[in-house]
């Protein structure tokens, strides 16, 4: 038996390994041709749609917060799309305390508009302080669509009911105008 007789069975087995690999690698491209493909697909058609009905909305990108000084917090709120406001507030003064006046209002001066109240709040607890109107700085009413947000100064007015001392406080809201 001659030389290359022997050598020719693994000359073909070399070159069907080297065919296998060119395979493999030709399956590697595809795989990354049609992943491309893919992300294009998703930035030219799916992104603008998800813009157009409103799942990617730039005005809905604001968290909603509402802040106040150390002592006083939201304990829940509810702008509502007529403009109106349900809010309940916890307080950790140290003094049991009467709220005597609100106002919701995009004024950065004193407001013009208060609801006046009667809510007592123990020291420790959270009680409604019920619905007002959130007011523009000529006294409006601010309504808003569906999903809008918006941002309001909330002034509390209240009395310390064991001291007398009578008080004021001002918290930042952003909220989005729910049903």
């Amino acid at each position: 038996m001659d030389e290359n007789e022997t050598d020719a069975p693994l000359e073909a087995l070399e070159e069907k390994k080297k065919g296998d690999k060119t395979t493999l690698y030709i399956l590697i491209a595809a795989a990354v041709v049609l992943l491309l493909a893919g992300v294009v697909v998703a930035a030219v058609f799916v992104i603008p749609t998800l813009f157009y009905v409103g799942v990617l909305n730039p005005r809905n990108v604001e968290p909603t917060v509402c802040n106040f000084p150390p002592g006083i917090a939201c304990a829940n709120y509810k702008l509502h799309t007529d403009g109106s406001l349900n809010l309940t507030i916890g307080q950790a003064t140290g003094h049991r305390m009467t709220v005597t006046g609100i106002s919701c209002t995009q004024e950065s001066g004193l407001p013009a508009t208060w609801a006046e109240k009667s809510v007592i709040i123990p020291n420790g607890e959270q009680a409604s302080l019920g619905t007002m109107a959130c007011t523009s700085p000529g006294g409006a009413t601010v309504t808003g669509t569906l999903g809008e947000t918006a941002k309001f100064k909330i002034w509390i007015n209240y009395t310390e009911t064991d001291t007398g001392a009578q008080r004021q406080v001002i918290g930042d809201m952003t909220a989005k105008y729910e049903a």
